[in-house]
């Protein structure tokens, strides 16, 4: 709390007249940048709403990449948190997947998309996309022969609006093979 206030000029006791403690601070500020999420309309083909909400959350993580360490702390259950998780559900329910298959898909499609935030850059320059695939290519061809390789390919998976698409359609396309064995 201390450093907030001094980042923004204020006394410690006047965050305190705002917010009791530093987890409603922090609420607050989940919610402000989930506010910045475009929910996309709960109708229509349910894969392209899903489609859509998932790269709408991927970009509002990367530009709130702090919001990983705060997830890691614990749940962030709030009403603009889980703004996003009502329209995932609606969009589910809709296309005919039961509670608790709505739940699962949505809980599912939540940490892919957050762990892909997590764990892949959103770009990596030439020269890093460079150094990678020379480093897989490096690895010791009797020792791990696949990982050598494929290593333009698998530096190119490491990365990118592709590499989150590929993993996208596979879970969606899941899900609709789900939603069929289940009817």
């Amino acid at each position: 709390m201390r450093r907030v206030a001094a980042e923004l000029g204020v006394g410690t006791m006047t965050l305190y007249g705002y917010f009791r403690d530093k987890g409603e601070l922090m609420d607050a500020a989940v919610d402000l940048a989930c506010a910045e999420i475009d929910v996309p309309p709960t109708t229509g083909p349910w894969k392209d709403g899903l489609r859509e909400l998932s790269h709408e959350i991927l970009r509002v993580l990367r530009r709130y990449p702090v919001a990983h360490q705060m997830r890691a702390r614990g749940p962030l259950i709030s009403a603009g948190a889980l703004r996003s998780t009502e329209a995932g559900l609606e969009i589910l329910q809709g296309a005919g997947f039961s509670q608790a298959e709505s739940a699962q898909a949505w809980r599912l499609l939540f940490t892919y998309v957050f762990g892909f935030a997590a764990f892949t850059p959103a770009t990596l320059s030439a020269s890093q996309q460079r150094d990678v695939e020379t480093r897989l290519a490096g690895m010791s061809g009797a020792a791990l022969p696949r990982v050598s390789a494929a290593a333009a390919a698998g530096a190119a998976a490491m990365t990118g609006d592709e590499a989150f698409g590929y993993g996208l359609e596979t879970i969606l396309s899941g899900l609709e093979l789900q939603r069929a064995h289940s009817n």
